[in-house]
């Protein structure tokens, strides 16, 4: 070093530790780590694990023996049509195609424009279209049938891929496109009885068969929940004369079993409307499951703040104007779980008509189905069918309730 030059100070060297860097572990890695931690984390657990595994796996060997082995599944694809559409005329059996296609389209376009289908959901399309192009594969009319089915899922697909790739965010196109689709949602029905009776159709009484449950479930659900939102807001009103009116309609519906309204179509409603049976029937399930929706609407009116009707008033909101445009929104949104539960509910007591009324759906074409000598020792073939088929609708209405929940945030804040 040179004289007169400052010393360099020295510098320490800092020797950090070798960064981990966690490369990409193989699938069978992770899969080993799951069932390590989720089935086999203790004793105890193994021991659970250990008997859970036996039962599952008795129940599921018994359930293969049973549907591939022992069962005679004849039962149900030479009464298809009597299960399917009961004495509906087989020469209009393009009404009930065409309507399903119209169904299916109208879902298409729902979840096109408000939500999009996943892995899961074109999963579960597939394996019931399987079932149903299984169940008709049989008889002269099999390959028209399986068309014609196959038809209806095309329109579907159709319609909701033509709007899930419209705009998502605001514009004139969505607006129109909101419109469009809910117009038809509140039109279905009225569209859907006019394909299958109108134009020489014949009358409403020919409806039978699974037709039937179709028919009355959305109307008993549809007509409810346009009976329950005045009723919930007449029932939480501040006027004592429409309170208690609300709350007598709801105590006296709710306070006697569906049975027992449905011998009151039978035999009193006679008198007041002449006219099919099933027009009375559809009154008395939208009567009766409106009275249940309105205090599941209620309840989420009261579970809203106070503060959102004081904000409506301070933006210079009417009161028709914040209840309909601020408070009601919130209440349905809320209430989404408890009136999907109804639907579900209503869905299965359609079953009920055969009991009271000579109406015969799904389940009485079912017990007609067995009456058959040939096919009496296969009552348990018919019955788990019949299960199978409530089941899967039942299922499709949770999902769509859940997808529902998910898109709105119900639950969140």
């Amino acid at each position: 070093m040179a004289a007169g030059m400052p010393a360099q100070p020295q510098q320490r060297r800092i020797v950090l530790p070798p960064h981990r860097v966690r490369a990409g572990r193989p699938w069978s890695v992770k899969a080993r780590e799951w069932i390590r931690r989720n089935l086999f984390p203790s004793r105890n657990g193994t021991i659970l694990t250990a008997v859970a595994v036996g039962i599952v796996g008795a129940l599921l060997a018994g359930v293969i023996w049973f549907v591939f082995i022992d069962a005679n599944w004849r039962v149900i694809t030479d009464n298809r049509w009597l299960l399917f559409a009961g004495q509906f005329p087989r020469e209009d059996a393009w009404r009930l195609w065409v309507g399903m296609a119209f169904v299916f389209g109208l879902i298409g376009l729902t979840y096109g424009t408000w939500s999009s289908l996943g892995r899961k959901d074109h999963l579960f399309v597939a394996l019931a279209g399987a079932f149903v192009v299984f169940l008709m594969a049989h008889g002269g009319a099999a390959l028209w049938s399986s068309l014609w089915f196959l038809g209806a899922v095309g329109v579907m697909y159709g319609a909701y891929y033509a709007t899930v790739w419209m705009p998502r965010e605001t514009s004139p196109q969505r607006t129109l496109q909101v419109r469009v689709v809910g117009a038809l949602l509140a039109a279905a029905l009225p569209i859907a009885l006019i394909i299958l009776l109108a134009f020489g159709g014949g009358e409403l009484r020919r409806l039978d068969g699974f037709v039937l449950n179709l028919v009355l479930a959305p109307v008993g659900i549809a007509g409810g929940l346009v009976i329950a939102i005045p009723l919930a807001i007449g029932r939480a009103s501040s006027m004592k004369a429409i309170s208690w009116t609300c709350t007598t309609y709801i105590e006296v519906v709710r306070g006697a079993p569906l049975l027992g309204w449905l011998f009151v179509a039978l035999f009193i409603l006679d008198d007041v409307m002449p006219g099919p049976l099933i027009v009375r029937a559809m009154a008395v399930m939208a009567v009766f499951t409106g009275a249940y929706m309105a205090e599941s609407i209620r309840g989420a009116l009261q579970a809203l703040p106070r503060g959102q009707f004081e904000a409506a008033h301070s933006v210079g909101l009417t009161r028709l104007q914040a209840l309909r445009l601020i408070i009601l929104p919130q209440a349905l949104r809320i209430s989404i779980p408890p009136i999907v539960g109804q639907a579900i509910a209503i869905w299965k007591d359609t079953t009920l008509v055969t009991v009271i009324l000579p109406l015969r759906e799904l389940k009485g074409n079912a017990d007609s189905a067995i009456a058959q000598f040939e096919f009496t020792p296969y009552r348990l073939e018919v019955y788990v069918f019949v299960a199978l088929v409530f089941w899967a609708v039942a299922f499709m209405m949770s999902r769509i309730s859940q997808r529902l929940e998910r898109t709105l945030g119900v639950g969140e804040r």
